[in-house]
């Protein structure tokens, strides 16, 4: 009798399993990308997106240097607003009029420059002419010296004997110093007069009389901060 092959076999034993991952292919190669990216997104591994210690310092330090340059100007105090002078001279000419013996010295100053435009770094030339007004008389008087100063230095210094009666008078002119970041130059001014004591004495009397004069400035210079 011929047995059959099912009942001669053992126990059949069941083999190793294999597991299949059911991760979807199009994640895993997102997944990839990512990797070689250095980017990363929530649930998935890979970089941390976070900056280096290096890449912190590029950020920090020009928000640094920003923030100290805004302090910087901040503290900075504000340059004060320019203050024209107009002076004696704001129309370009003036006169003046002093007691001189029993007459009167009359001195009429004037600069050809346009004083609306006038800066304490210019030097513009100041005229001069000076004559006796009043009553006419027989006593001589002489101008035996012109000076003038500014800023400590001396413009001018005349000596000698001059006419100043009618039809005569004195006149002369000085450069006005450069006055850097100032609004105005005051200018002294000196005149020695020698007046006869008596018509035909030939005896005289001395006598100074002192003038200023400020002249303004109607713009900062060029190195004014003002």
């Amino acid at each position: 009798m011929t047995s059959s092959p099912n009942l001669l076999r053992g126990p059949v034993k069941a083999g190793p399993r294999r597991l299949f991952s059911t991760v979807p292919l199009g994640a895993l190669a997102l997944a990839a990308v990512l990797a070689v990216s250095g980017c990363s997104i929530p649930g998935l591994p890979g970089a941390t997106g976070a900056p280096s210690s290096m890449e912190k310092a590029g950020l920090v330090q020009p928000a640094a240097a920003e923030e100290a340059e805004e302090a910087e100007e901040a503290a900075a105090p504000a340059a004060p607003a320019w203050i024209p002078v107009s002076g004696d001279l704001a129309k370009g000419s003036v006169t003046h009029t002093l007691g001189a013996a029993s007459r009167n010295l009359v001195i009429d100053y004037w600069i050809n420059e346009n004083p609306d435009t006038l800066t304490p770094t210019d030097t513009p030339i100041l005229r001069l002419s000076a004559h006796l007004d009043g009553a006419p008389n027989e006593e001589a008087i002489e101008v035996t010296r012109f000076n003038a100063t500014a800023l400590g230095t001396v413009l001018a210094n005349d000596t000698g004997n001059f006419a100043v009666q009618p039809p005569y008078s004195y006149s002369s002119g000085v450069v006005v110093p450069a006055n850097p970041e100032a609004h105005s130059t005051e200018i002294t001014f000196t005149f020695d007069l020698l007046t006869e004591t008596a018509p035909g004495t030939g005896v005289f009397s001395r006598q100074t009389i002192l003038d200023t004069l400020t002249l303004g400035y109607a713009l900062p210079g060029t190195a004014s901060g003002n």
